[in-house]
């Protein structure tokens, strides 16, 4: 019986520290992974130079836009365009009843008809007077009030043919056109509404190109040039920037905010910069050498931007500011030295003081 409870106990012991041995093992090739080096690839650190960029803000506006005007009195009888809409020059945007310019214009083409009529006799009766006093026949006096008479009918006549012109041009105004080629931002008028010469009638810009009016302090004047490209950035897309070119340069500065205007063309052929935006340019105003790394090298969350360097087979994150971006490279403006090595593409599960490899 002794024999048996001894037996049974050697089992009991056995088997316990079997069951240990089997749990310890999973944990001890756990500890041996989690301590095995990461594969990571290296960069250098490369001293160059790098533009030195000064942010100014601007707006975008149109390169050409108008508030169309009637030009004309009358009531509007179609309209032919809605916002957003493509025009072309010339293209008609609405038209006004034309009827009643349509009589003006053939009654003041009729008078005109007239006043050239007399305008024929009135000459045959000058000539007719000038041969007449030649041959002494008619006094001096006689003579002059014919002349006279002759110049009144010949600067009538050509008056009521100025006055015919106004009426066909009034006639033909009634067909409200697109000054130039663009888009209509807004139609102001309806069907049925009376408008006068000034009322206005649609807006159009023309948005291909558009411009980007910008403000330059005066201790930047000096490094601003027409013909200069600038890269502008507007909200709407931050990941895009906007190629522009300097072309039109104020020739004095602001006396109340003591700065310069000056305005870029941006080619704009998909619409993406619409006036009214706010955008930013970077203007280049010199180079300073900074230390720079492959923006592959880059972790960024939100708006802080970290990289690894790798020293003695570890990797230690450090939080840096960055500056200008160029050919794939982005410039530090932390101290960190061109002997250094930072990992490039660094893997996400990297942490700080992890092993490398």
């Amino acid at each position: 019986m002794k024999r048996l409870v001894l037996l049974s106990l050697l089992a009991l012991v056995a088997g316990c520290h079997g069951g240990a041995e089997a749990q310890a093992a999973p944990a001890a090739a756990s500890a041996t992974q989690a301590a095995a080096p990461t594969q990571v690839a290296l960069a250098e650190v490369v001293q160059q130079k790098m533009p030195r960029l000064l942010t100014l803000t601007g707006a975008v506006i149109a390169n050409r836009q108008s508030d169309v005007a009637a030009n004309v009195a009358g009531r509007i009888v179609a309209t032919y365009v809605e916002r957003g809409q493509a025009v072309k020059q010339g293209e008609v945007l609405a038209l006004v009843d034309s009827r009643t310019a349509g009589l003006s214009a053939s009654a003041a083409a009729a008078q005109a008809s007239a006043a050239q009529t007399q305008e024929a006799l009135a000459q045959g009766d000058c000539d007719r007077a000038d041969k007449l006093y030649a041959q002494g026949v008619m006094p001096q006096a006689e003579h002059d009030r014919a002349k006279a008479q002759c110049s009144a009918q010949v600067f009538q006549a050509k008056a009521a043919v100025a006055n015919a012109a106004v009426a066909k041009k009034l006639a033909g105004d009634t067909s409200i056109r697109a000054p130039f080629a663009g888009i209509v931002g807004e139609r102001f008028v309806n069907v049925g509404e009376y408008v006068q010469a000034p009322t206005r009638v649609a807006s159009i810009y023309s948005v291909d190109p558009v411009r980007v009016q910008i403000s330059v302090p005066e201790s930047a004047v000096s490094k601003v040039a027409k013909g200069q490209m600038l890269q502008v950035q507007v909200g709407a897309y931050p990941d895009r920037s906007f190629p522009a070119r300097v072309e039109y340069v104020s020739p004095a500065l602001r006396p109340s905010t003591r700065d310069l205007v000056i305005e870029a063309l941006a080619s704009n052929p998909d619409g993406a910069l619409k006036p009214g935006m706010f955008g930013t340019v970077e203007l280049n105003i010199g180079e300073d050498s900074l230390p720079t790394v492959p923006v592959s090298a880059l972790k960024v969350d939100g708006t802080v931007k970290r990289l690894f360097l790798a020293k003695d087979g570890h990797a230690f994150e450090r939080v840096v500011r960055t500056g200008v971006t160029l050919d794939g490279r982005v410039a530090l403006l932390d101290d960190v030295s061109p002997q250094d090595k930072v990992i490039d593409h660094p893997p996400a599960t990297l942490s700080d003081g992890a092993a490398i490899r």
